[in-house]
């Protein structure tokens, strides 16, 4: 790779002698077999669906021949490296700089990036190299990018690897400062509390934004309050960057109206690996948000929260290995957003075709608005065409509960005038804006699942080939309708002393709160099921159209303006008001490219469309 000199200071090359450690990933024996019969497994209608395979039989099976593995160490520690074998898809290594130069054919260097405080990195000039015998063997480094401390004695020390660590969240979760209890003004459902003392909008009055909706209220409007469907029997895992202490879900279940976790209901996994957890950070507030959107949908599901590793040359993949390895969980939320090198993206196939073919389904943010330099507004994670991308949407809910309407999550937001009397114009597409990503993936063929449901116009690229589109379906994620969130670990979005945190209540949004949504309402359908959905997208699809899933489409009032709501929001200025307009699309600069929209049947934002109460039903045994 290449920093340009702008972005960062390049010091020269890495200390010879520095020791690092990573993780070399390996291929499976036969990937084309275990790719196939992930897919015919998983496929509702063959006649292999549901025979799925236990880890053992998986490993036995596809686990790589002893001889090319000792093919790589041999070619590892020819340069000095030392080598030991993690697990069966992987090798540990260690060594100097030097020693990692040589194997790889790179050279490390010490860039100096001006953030506050000033980060160190050791950095790849070149991308790395395989030998070309061990090219289908080896599929990928673990990092080629370490944190690096230079000490005034001239020392220094590689403090770990991040390029492959679990680098963000896959929604920004959005946290937004209301809540029941607040003194924001706030609706306990929408439209409660009209706004009288702000300008009008559309020559009406608009409400306050609600205060964050609650469990009962979600499963309520997706008509998923049978008191039959709890989710009991299930186990999801939750898979977050750092982990809380989760002591606060009983609390807040009590607040909200769900029923309180049962001893031994949720399991806590601070870090798979037993590495030091991380401090005090935003990711907590991830983990309790997950958390709780699980135990709200599926309040009997059995739920292991699993923080990520902090070791050098960590990444989401061991991750997700270690979920299907040594878990009971058959469904996986990952609301992350890792950017996986394309070497790399075989590795997470692999693992998550593992995962398939014994039952497991890993479900992913489809991401909060921002597009890659292609103009892809989609998640890296939820491009991959083995993984449930999950989309946003925008929600009302009336004073009973019932579903008042639905939109794709895309809102534009409108702030007031100095004056105070009026809103200021909407400039088109110029205004703040933020939605569900989605987006067509060029180089990614379309999958088996997607032909026939996704129209041509979003799945043709302008070679005329079909490629890979997401979201694959969608739930409430809009930060103006989103969850009541609750507990102490809130407090690491401002401060990071413990000590500090009292518990607090406040309104999550973002595809970060969808994913582990949609994770819950699948322990529904597997409940009904009776055996595990494993990887749910051909599933899905094949629901499209029917009475088991909701087409989402854009949502006007009569006069075919957008819905809107009058909040308080800190985006220019602490406690500025703001009027969103929630149109079903991200408004975003002109010199921006084209975002997804909001359409009847399949799109961008929505996916497939959202559940309704018939969908765990549409699982039952015929």
């Amino acid at each position: 790779m290449s920093v340009p000199p702008d972005v960062a200071t390049d010091h020269g090359t890495a200390p010879p002698d520095l020791l690092l450690t990573n993780r070399v990933h390996l291929a499976v024996r036969y990937p084309d077999v275990l790719r196939d019969r992930a897919a015919v497994v998983s496929t509702p209608g063959h006649a292999a669906y549901g025979s799925f395979m236990s880890t053992e039989e998986i490993r036995r099976r596809f686990e790589l021949e002893p001889a090319r593995v000792a093919a790589v160490r041999d070619w590892l520690t020819s340069s000095g490296l030392t080598v030991h074998q993690s697990d069966w898809r992987s090798l540990d290594i260690s060594g100097t700089v030097s020693q990692f130069d040589e194997a790889f054919g790179v050279s490390l260097h010490h860039y100096e990036f001006a953030f506050r405080p000033p980060r160190h990195l050791l950095l790849s000039t070149t991308d790395l190299t395989i030998p070309a015998g061990l090219a289908d063997v080896v599929l990928g480094v673990g990092s080629v990018a370490y944190e690096y401390q230079p000490s005034a004695a001239g020392r220094a020390a590689a403090v770990g690897a991040t390029a492959e660590l679990p680098a963000g969240l896959g929604g920004t979760w959005f946290p937004v400062r209301v809540a029941a209890d607040s003194d924001v003004p706030c609706s306990r459902y929408w439209g409660e509390k009209p706004a009288t003392e702000l300008p009008t909008a559309n020559g009406r009055t608009v409400p306050w934004e609600p205060c964050g909706y609650t469990p009962t209220q979600l499963r309520r409007f997706h008509g998923l309050d049978d008191p039959r469907l709890t989710g009991a029997g299930q186990v999801v895992a939750v898979i977050t960057p750092s982990s809380d202490t989760l002591e606060d879900v009983n609390t807040w279940s009590a607040k909200v109206g769900t029923p309180p976790l049962r001893p031994g209901q949720l399991r806590r996994i601070p870090t798979f690996d037993g590495s030091p957890p991380l401090p005090p950070n935003g990711g907590m507030v991830e983990n309790l948000l997950d958390v709780e959107a699980v135990h709200g949908m599926a309040p009997d599901a059995d739920i292991i929260s699993i923080g990520g590793s902090t070791r050098a040359g960590g990444s989401l993949l061991d991750v997700m290995a270690y979920a299907i390895d040594h878990t009971d969980a058959t469904i996986v939320s990952m609301s992350l957003s890792v950017d996986v090198p394309p070497k790399m993206r075989q590795a997470y196939d692999q693992v998550a075709q593992q995962g398939a073919l014994q039952g497991v389904g890993f479900y992913v943010s489809s991401g909060d608005g921002g597009s890659d330099p292609a103009g892809n507004f989609l998640n890296t994670l939820a491009t991959n065409s083995w993984f449930t991308g999950v989309g946003g949407t925008s929600v009302a809910i009336g004073p009973d509960g019932a579903r008042l309407w639905a939109t794709g999550w895309g809102d534009a937001a409108i702030p007031l005038n100095a004056d105070g009397a009026t809103w200021q114009d909407l400039p088109g597409d110029a205004s703040f804006g933020a939605g569900g990503g989605g987006g067509q993936k060029i180089g990614i063929p379309q999958p088996w699942y997607q032909r026939g449901v996704v129209p041509d116009r979003l799945a043709k690229g302008t070679d005329g080939r079909r490629y890979r589109v997401g979201a694959d379906v969608a739930m409430d994620a809009d930060p103006i309708t989103g969850l009541r969130v609750g507990g102490k670990a809130l407090g690491a979005d401002t401060n990071p002393d413990p000590s500090t945190w009292t518990y607090r209540e406040h309104k999550y949004g973002g595809t970060s709160l969808s994913a582990p949504l949609f994770a819950g309402i699948q322990a529904l359908a597997q409940q009904v099921c009776g055996k595990p959905i494993g990887f749910a997208n051909p599933a899905l699809y094949q629901r499209a159209g029917g009475p088991a899933l909701r087409d989402v489409v854009k949502h006007t009032l009569p006069d075919g303006t957008p819905p809107t709501a009058a909040a308080h929001r800190p985006f220019n200025q602490n406690g500025e008001l703001k009027l969103f307009s929630l149109l079903g699309r991200m408004p975003y600069e002109g010199t921006e490219p084209a975002t997804p929209d909001t359409t009847p049947g399949y799109d961008e934002v929505t996916g497939v469309g959202t559940p309704t109460g018939g969908y765990p039903w549409s699982y039952g045994r015929r």
